[in-house]
């Protein structure tokens, strides 16, 4: 194996969740009496720190309260999230690369309890060395998180690749000073994600030449 270390994105990259997000983000429109979006504008135009993206969504987004938009959203996705599931090719990676002796973590702009609790469900807690997850509910930036528990851990840089499924990921990852694949089949669409020129790839399954 190229690499000693892997740390995972979670949302958009090991779970199926953007069309989800969606739905939520919705039902949080509707309330508001704002107009829908679809799957085609959300890959298009979502961004990490979220509140980015809801700057393109509510209009004069500054008389709104932040906080309510989000906990809407939280309660919708969590009512949905049900549906989601884990990308098949993902699992068996995460598995794969764990039989090969790769020590794998897991960090996300994911609020903690949730991280943890959706990865318990799905079987997949027991393959990371650590689950970093939020402590807010706003997705923030979670770049020096992840510089703290990568160091705490022991994952040197360059031992160490990240895989996400947004630009902000692979911010996350220069700071860490790790090196970084994005696998298009998250929240960024692929082409959003290949103007920046950084490596992205349709499917988990391309990661076997990678690792």
């Amino acid at each position: 194996m190229k690499y000693k270390n892997i740390i995972w994105d979670y949302n958009g990259t090991i779970i199926d969740d953007a069309q989800l997000a969606v739905d939520a983000e919705n039902i949080v429109l509707n309330s508001y009496g704002l107009p829908k979006i679809d799957i085609d504008f959300y890959l298009r135009e979502c961004e990490m720190p979220i509140v980015n993206f809801y700057r393109k969504i509510f209009p004069d987004f500054d008389s709104y309260d932040f906080s309510e938009i989000a906990k809407r959203f939280l309660h919708n996705y969590d009512k949905l999230f049900p549906a989601a599931g884990v990308f098949p090719e993902v699992k068996k990676m995460i598995k794969k690369l764990s039989r090969s002796g790769v020590r794998q973590g897991v960090i996300s702009g994911f609020e903690s309890s949730r991280l943890k609790s959706s990865l318990r469900g799905f079987g997949l807690d027991g393959y990371f060395e650590f689950m970093s997850g939020s402590d807010d509910i706003d997705c923030g930036d979670k770049s020096e998180r992840a510089v703290a528990v990568c160091r705490k851990n022991g994952f040197l840089p360059g031992e160490t690749l990240f895989i996400g499924d947004m630009y902000h990921d692979f911010e996350t990852a220069q700071k860490v000073g790790a090196d970084c694949v994005l696998i298009a089949k998250g929240h960024q669409g692929a082409d959003v994600l290949k103007k920046y020129g950084i490596t992205v790839l349709n499917s988990a399954d391309e990661l076997l030449c990678r690792v």
